[in-house]
């Protein structure tokens, strides 16, 4: 597979607003809670922009994530700049504070990505009481003409997918993902330590954030849905065993602490920090290689739990 960075992730901040129970990196066994560390500074992240400007043609897609970007300080910086260069940008977000950055998420954000788990008592029981409404307003406010709601699939969604598919319509959005929910069998969890520690010496912890052996899988309940007929288009995002995780060739993750990861979820392995060193030195050290190596071999036991694996 050829190597060449056409997309990156920009997670500006580990800190959230929120404390989701199924999230792995605040929720009940979230491995931001003891992480250590600070996050990055505008000046940082302004020395790898210029990076990017002056090695990558075309210019990569740059996500914008966290935790949740838009408590971070430098999210009102951030975003103007790179709108300013001319890189097209995608922000995701749990949509509670788009009400205090409308006028940058209007002009400087191309895509926006916006975590809605089910109708009001579904979300909020996730996420937290008044937030399905507050995100609804902040939503019909906004008025993007590019939104994607993310859900991930549980029985309380399933439960009530026909009203929700309709009260998303009011919403104005485009796309809908549904996503499996992430989550490791304690086997895959012992396996995927095991190939860490064997292979880079790495004592992995941040994974068992991820240990979860009832994970249903729903995909026949999603084929039997009716989809057609909606103001935007629905996407179930599987897991799945079939291809090789693009992230190592083209698209790496810098992490709001300055390490450089190949997944936006399984922050176990990192090849590099951007505070040390640039960020392509990072992107052909030996280590990338040596992790591309192992994926394009499928020895990641995690690939297998995720739903962006060929994207």
């Amino acid at each position: 597979m050829n190597k060449l960075i056409e997309h990156l992730h920009f997670q500006i901040t580990r800190n959230c607003n929120l404390r989701c129970e199924f999230c792995g990196q605040w929720g009940k066994k979230g491995f931001f809670k003891d992480a250590m560390g600070t996050d990055m500074t505008f000046s940082d992240w302004e020395k790898i922009i210029s990076e990017i400007v002056n090695t990558c043609n075309p210019l990569p897609k740059i996500t914008v994530w966290g935790g949740e970007p838009l408590v971070s300080p430098v999210f009102d910086e951030l975003m103007p700049t790179l709108k300013d260069i001319g890189f097209y940008t995608e922000v995701i977000t749990n949509g509670v504070l788009l009400d205090k950055y409308m006028d940058i998420v209007k002009t400087c954000v191309d895509k926006l990505y916006v975590s809605i788990d089910g109708t009001r008592k579904v979300h909020d029981a996730v996420r937290g009481r008044g937030v399905y409404d507050k995100v609804g307003e902040n939503l019909c406010k906004l008025s993007h003409n590019n939104v994607t709601v993310m859900s991930v699939i549980t029985d309380k969604l399933i439960k009530v997918l026909p009203e929700f598919l309709k009260e998303l319509e009011s919403l104005g959005i485009s796309e809908l993902l549904l996503q499996d929910m992430i989550g490791l069998s304690s086997s895959e969890v012992s396996e995927y330590k095991a190939w860490l520690f064997n292979d880079f010496g790495i004592c992995a912890h941040d994974i068992d954030s991820w240990e979860n052996n009832q994970i249903e899988d729903f995909s026949k309940a999603i084929e039997n849905f009716d989809f057609s007929g909606l103001g935007y288009r629905v996407i179930h995002k599987k897991h799945g065993t079939d291809g090789v995780c693009k992230s190592p060739f083209l698209h790496p993750h810098i992490a709001w602490n300055g390490n450089v990861h190949y997944c936006t979820d399984f922050y176990d392995f990192w090849a590099g920090n951007v505070k040390n060193e640039t960020l392509f030195e990072i992107f052909n050290n030996g280590k990338s290689e040596k992790f591309r190596q192992a994926v394009l071999n499928n020895k990641c036991p995690a690939c297998n739990a995720c739903s962006w694996r060929n994207t």
